[in-house]
């Protein structure tokens, strides 16, 4: 019974929740979306109908992504971070949504101190007082997910401790529920015109954010990247207190650093932007190229400068992994450009199965080419990366090309360091940096100790299938003799095939009935003589007029088949 409370209570919940979506649906001109939810599940505004008012009409006049930004905005922090994940796949959505989307801010006002110490001392198991020496009680930063706090340990070590926000998984989790219930609707109605899977972008979204959530995964990977580039002069990476860490908390070295604002506040602070352009590239690329796991987030905001051009890189709740098929995919990429080969990508990304059944191969290769013409005659240093990746997106959308996620992020991440790079030295170009890397990573490949593992693990395994092949063998005859064996075919468009021989049959009886018709009326008509007191040459005459009348019939629907399918 209380369980069952409880899921009521969690339906009301919902109910509220969607009639809040409703109506700012409506307040920013999203009615066919705000109607569909509405009729899905029955919601009723009653009373309080949003009326016209000048607001609303102003709202009109905005383009449709500028609307949907602020509707998300309005909406709150799980829907603008479904947003910025949306903003991160341009192989879905088209350029003028990611320019709105790429606004939106996750600001919120910060918890009060008190939830927020009980919130540190319920997770690391003793008062804040014993705990830290200080703790400010003023927030440095406030997210959706988490706020961060300077504090000071009990051994003076000046840190920054990630607290989550109290209840945020609660709250999250229904909140994704309720994405979940909504994201059929969205692909008919806000991304009619795009190649968005609105269920699939929620199932992605919902395990990004819950990961995000969860501190200790953040924690593990800032350890990774601490790993990697400890021996790495140019980027520091913030030290991790272990013992000051639980699911909730994460606190990690204080860093003092200046913001890469701009080029003049960089130069100002006694540091050279163009050798922080060329680290931030490569910090990137060394990611990418060398360890497959990368920052998905590498914009201005999340790093310091410390002295000497130091990168302090931070925020490690967004990281994803490239495998290795993603980064040979990446290395055919940069290749095909520098080799002006468009088959050879378009080979690449049909080997990397990610070709729709709808794709058109010729129309493929024709935009591959004529991406590649565009910069043909360009010296190496000039084509604009940014541009190129752009135009790449745009074709993978126009011929439904589905890439992982992760490689889109990747690709988006070079872009966002290209700008980064290109804010601080006007005359960087990512691509010259690029290129030794993906030229070393195709060497690699050829590498003999890599060639002999591979042949190792391919005999192995061929070893293996040999071994069970004859109990494999005894398995499938002992079936047939005891007649379980069974083959089960689909096709895919059996059903139509199934229905076209329905049809067929059908006008090919109706044709025989007609036939049987006249020629049973051709014999009648000449003969004399009644049947029930009606002539012969009269029951001729009927079977002609039935017989003419199932013939029309049978036209008009041939024709209506040609016309209108």
């Amino acid at each position: 019974m209380a369980k069952w409370g409880l899921g009521l209570s969690r339906r009301v919940q919902h109910l509220r929740r969607y009639r809040h979506i409703v109506r700012v649906l409506m307040k920013y001109g999203f009615e066919d979306v705000a109607g569909s939810v509405s009729a899905r599940f029955k919601l009723r505004l009653g009373k309080h109908k949003i009326p016209r008012t000048a607001k609303q009409k102003a709202h009109r006049q905005r383009s449709r992504p500028e609307r949907l930004r602020l509707a998300l905005e309005e909406l709150g922090p799980t829907f603008i971070k479904l947003g910025q994940l949306l903003s991160t796949r341009p192989d879905l959505v088209s350029p003028k949504y990611i320019t709105e989307l790429e606004r939106l801010q996750d600001q919120v006002p910060p918890e009060t101190y008190e939830d927020i110490k009980a919130e540190v001392e319920q997770e690391l198991g003793d008062k804040v007082g014993k705990l830290f020496k200080e703790f400010d009680k003023k927030p440095l930063a406030a997210g959706s997910i988490a706020q961060v706090h300077r504090a000071v340990t009990k051994d003076g070590q000046e840190v920054a401790a990630k607290i989550r926000r109290p209840n945020i998984e609660n709250i999250i989790s229904t909140e994704c529920e309720i994405l979940h219930e909504v994201s059929g609707l969205l692909k008919a109605t806000v991304f009619e015109d795009e190649t968005v899977d609105p269920q699939r972008m929620v199932d992605e979204f919902t395990d990004a954010v819950m990961k995000e959530v969860d501190l200790s995964i953040e924690r593990r990977s800032q350890l990774h990247f601490i790993r990697r580039f400890k021996d790495d002069p140019t980027v520091h990476i913030a030290k991790v207190y272990e013992d000051y860490c639980s699911d909730g908390v994460l606190t990690m070295e204080y860093i003092k650093g200046i913001r890469p604002g701009s080029q003049k506040a960089v130069t100002e602070a006694g540091l050279e932007p163009k050798i922080i352009a060329e680290r931030g590239a490569n910090f990137v690329l060394k990611q990418v190229f060398d360890h497959g796991f990368f920052h998905t987030d590498p914009h201005p905001g999340n790093f310091f400068l410390l002295p000497e051009n130091i990168l302090a890189p931070l925020d490690f709740g967004q990281v994803a992994r490239l495998s290795s098929s993603d980064r040979t995919l990446l290395n055919e990429m940069v290749l095909s450009i520098v080799d002006n080969d468009a088959r050879r990508i378009v080979n690449a990304i049909e080997r990397a199965n990610m070709i729709h059944s709808q794709t058109d191969m010729h129309k493929l290769t024709r935009d591959a080419e004529e991406l590649l013409d565009t910069y043909h005659d360009m010296p190496l240093r000039e084509i604009p990366f940014g541009r190129v990746i752009t135009r790449v997106f745009e074709i993978m959308r126009n011929n439904r090309i589905h890439p992982p996620a992760q490689f889109t992020l990747m690709l988006k991440t070079m872009m966002t360091i290209e700008s980064f790079a290109d804010a601080m030295d006007p005359d960087f170009q990512i691509i010259d940096h690029l290129k030794p890397y993906a030229w070393r990573f195709k060497v690699e490949q050829y590498d003999p100790r890599k060639i002999f593992y591979g042949t190792r693990r391919g005999l192995q395994d061929a070893a293996i299938l040999a071994g069970k092949m004859p109990d494999d063998i005894n398995a499938i005859m002992s079936k047939f003799r005891r007649g379980q064996f069974s083959m089960h075919i689909h096709h895919e468009h059996l059903q139509e095939l199934s229905s076209s021989l329905d049809e067929s049959s059908n006008r090919i009886s109706f044709a025989l009935i007609i036939a049987g018709l006249l020629i049973a009326s051709s014999f009648v008509i000449p003969q004399p003589g009644t049947v029930f007191g009606v002539s012969l040459q009269s029951i001729g005459m009927l079977g002609y007029l039935i017989a003419g009348i199932l013939g029309l019939s049978l036209i008009l629907r041939i024709l209506r088949k040609k016309w209108f399918s």
